[in-house]
């Protein structure tokens, strides 16, 4: 049942930004966030917990055209909704998000064709030449996340606020069956005119002080997407397979065991 829902969107525009985490210490990030933001409030605020699926079809039509069509299950309600992706560029307005409608959870976009189809051409002015509603009857489940982790709030002494979370993703591609788990730090800003300071300051002090924080101009999906990606091997010009190329951990031991040898 497609339950429908106005559809509002909020007053404010909000930016979220990923960071890959290279050390995997939630404690030792807040304690650090804590003591070098100075005024500025932290606090808990929960268990992130919800399920995201990106439906698609076979040959990537929508996201390979810069739309997400996505149902969202949290403790709330479940939805579906559309995501706009614009360029690499331009992190503030890369995203733009759109609310289609509530539904039940068992639900597929292929119940609603007629729905989603209306939603997508009004939002995005027929990006589509096609008829659309035969792109949403071919669509299925593409990419599932399970997302897990720890919400936290910070709040200026001017009353801005932001949220951050400490992110567990389940990734599994729903055609390959490929599964990968991510740690993820994830930063929700809300864009209120007149906060400006407050969110360079806060950026600022994740970019110098939190160096196991790298910013990646990446969303879930695309991060999701490409830790389940089958590694493709390119031939050398003799037709072998390239040899595989080595991981980090991999050249720390031959490095480690190569230092132990010279000792010798």
């Amino acid at each position: 049942m497609f339950l429908g829902d106005n559809g509002k969107a909020g007053k404010f525009h909000h930016i979220r930004r990923n960071f890959d985490i290279l050390i995997d210490n939630e404690q030792f990030t807040l304690q650090k966030l804590s003591r070098e933001l100075g005024f500025y409030s932290i606090m808990k605020i929960g268990a992130e917990k919800e399920v995201e699926v990106v439906f698609d079809t076979e040959g990537k039509l929508l996201s390979g055209s810069g739309l997400l069509l996505r149902k969202k299950t949290n403790a709330e309600r479940t939805y579906f909704s559309l995501v706009r992706i614009s360029s690499m560029k331009n992190v503030t307005d890369r995203e733009k998000k759109y609310f289609l409608g509530e539904c039940e959870a068992n639900d597929l976009p292929s119940d609603f064709p007629v729905q989603i189809a209306d939603g997508i051409n009004h939002v995005f002015n027929n990006l589509f030449t096609v008829n659309v509603v035969d792109i949403v009857k071919h669509c299925s489940p593409y990419i599932q996340m399970e997302i897990l982790g720890d919400k936290y709030k910070i709040i200026s002494g001017t009353g801005y606020e932001a949220e951050f979370a400490f992110e567990t993703l389940k990734v599994r591609d729903m055609r390959t069956g490929r599964k990968a788990k991510i740690r993820n730090f994830s930063l929700n800003m809300e864009e209120k005119p007149g906060y400006e300071k407050e969110r360079e300051h806060i950026l600022d002090i994740i970019d110098r002080k939190c160096k196991e924080l790298v910013f990646t101009n990446r969303n879930r999906f695309e991060i999701a997407e490409v830790a389940v990606r089958i590694p493709v091997q390119k031939p050398t010009e003799n037709g072998k397979d390239a040899p595989k190329k080595k991981s980090k951990k991999e050249i720390k031991a031959e490095m480690k065991k190569k230092q132990e040898e010279e000792q010798e």
